[in-house]
């Protein structure tokens, strides 16, 4: 059965390293927007839809960190942050705010080939791979339902009727893991391979920041506890 190519775009103001890696990345099938900054970003972005983002910080109108805190007020579009800052807070705040990953330039354009043919293949099983039965699945979270089905925490409360609130794929795939083991802890190492299925691109810094962005979605932090060398549970 034929598929759909990927749809990509890379947010880079170096017009050199852009031009490469659409080279690059057409010839290996993926249709490839590319744009220099925020604003030619918004142009493509109101008329397409991605199945990934790839996000320069240092871009020629306006600080990626800013264009990537925009993106996640409206949607949940997986997104991998390509920087030469190497920094810590920079790192984090990029995970904080949704990022999905964080790739250090300069970096192997092959490597990098790989991470993204990867992650899209897991999201597509994820979409589509396992039987209605469990897509359909349901948990009732606090004041939350958490849905298989839509990727999404919905309001079980009156009050709240129509409240959404939109998981990373990141963030549903640790979420999804936690509800499954009905309690029991699920530890660091666990949930890397959840990440990135044994590739040992996630590090235990970045199961934390999925952590920290989950629980203050659900508005509790102390529905996913956490017991040093045991892991993380959720209490359902």
């Amino acid at each position: 059965m034929m598929t759909d190519p990927s749809r990509i775009i890379f947010v880079e103001d170096d017009i050199t390293l852009r031009s490469v890696l659409v080279e690059v990345f057409r010839i290996q099938g993926f249709v490839v927007d590319e744009a220099e900054g925020v604003d030619e970003f918004f142009a493509f972005w109101k008329k397409q839809s991605y199945d990934l983002i790839l996000l320069d910080l240092n871009l020629v109108d306006e600080d990626g960190l800013v264009l990537l805190r925009k993106l996640r007020l409206q949607s949940d579009v997986p997104l991998f942050v390509v920087s030469g800052r190497t920094d810590r807070e920079t790192r984090l705040a990029a995970l904080e705010m949704g990022a999905d990953d964080y790739i250090v330039k300069p970096f192997d354009t092959q490597e990098l080939l790989v991470r993204v043919r990867n992650f899209l293949g897991r999201m597509s099983r994820m979409k589509g791979g396992a039987p209605a039965s469990i897509q359909m699945a349901e948990w009732k979270l606090g004041k939350w339902i958490f849905s298989e089905k839509t990727c999404s925490l919905q309001s079980a409360e009156e009050e709240g009727e129509g409240e959404e609130v939109y998981l990373t794929p990141s963030e549903y795939k640790i979420l999804l893991t936690l509800v499954r083991a009905q309690g029991a802890y699920v530890n660091k190492m666990k949930l890397m391979d959840v990440i990135d299925y044994g590739q040992c691109e996630t590090s235990p810094e970045t199961i934390a920041v999925l952590i920290h962005r989950i629980r203050r979605k659900l508005g509790d932090k102390t529905m996913i506890q956490n017991m040093p060398k045991h892991g993380y549970r959720i209490r359902c």
